[in-house]
């Protein structure tokens, strides 16, 4: 994982690239105090180009910018650059509502949460069913998450989670043109 920030007079860019991981959230989230506590910047982009990770990772990233995610004086801009799959994609669409964007040729994927077992490990089955259950958890979490950013009434949340549900176990690429039909980003760049 890579971070590189460039600054900007008027709105500095983080560019995030390779696999979502703890160290790259924590490297990140540094970066983004670094640049709003003492640089004083209330607008900062987030350019993104990677294959996912972890949803740990995405879950303790996307609950320390909850402050960036919902505005509070602050904007998040995130822009899939080449692609954003996975827990890649979930956080450009949890960037702030208006300012969500795609390059045209980004590939976006969307699916449920998976896991990885290492090569030769063993499971019992009580293993696999707490996997299991933790899986769906993250499932909807994240997806309740998204309803509740995109929908601010709360009647069009289910409506919307099911619709979003559907989308991500088809587990296929999608336009950044058809992102922006989801709601999963607001504009194409």
């Amino acid at each position: 994982m890579s971070i590189t920030t460039l600054l900007d007079v008027a709105c500095p860019s983080i560019r995030l690239t390779g696999e979502i991981d703890m160290p790259a959230c924590y490297a990140l989230i540094d970066e983004m105090k670094l640049l709003h506590d003492y640089y004083r910047f209330r607008t900062i982009e987030l350019q993104i180009d990677s294959p996912g990770g972890s949803a740990d990772a995405l879950g303790y990233l996307v609950l320390s910018l909850r402050d960036w995610r919902e505005g509070n004086g602050r904007t998040l801009k995130t822009v899939a650059l080449n692609q954003a799959c996975s827990a890649a994609a979930l956080l450009l669409s949890l960037g702030t509502m208006g300012h969500r964007q795609a390059s045209p040729a980004s590939r976006l994927l969307y699916h449920p949460m998976r896991t990885e077992f290492s090569q030769g490990t063993v499971r019992t089955g009580a293993q696999l069913r707490m996997t299991s259950r933790l899986i769906e958890e993250w499932d909807g979490k994240f997806l309740d998450m998204l309803a509740s950013h995109v929908c601010r009434e709360e009647s069009e949340r289910p409506a919307y989670r099911r619709k979003l549900k559907r989308l991500f176990q088809k587990e296929r690429f999608i336009e950044p043109n058809e992102a922006v039909s989801y709601c999963l980003i607001d504009k194409v760049v």
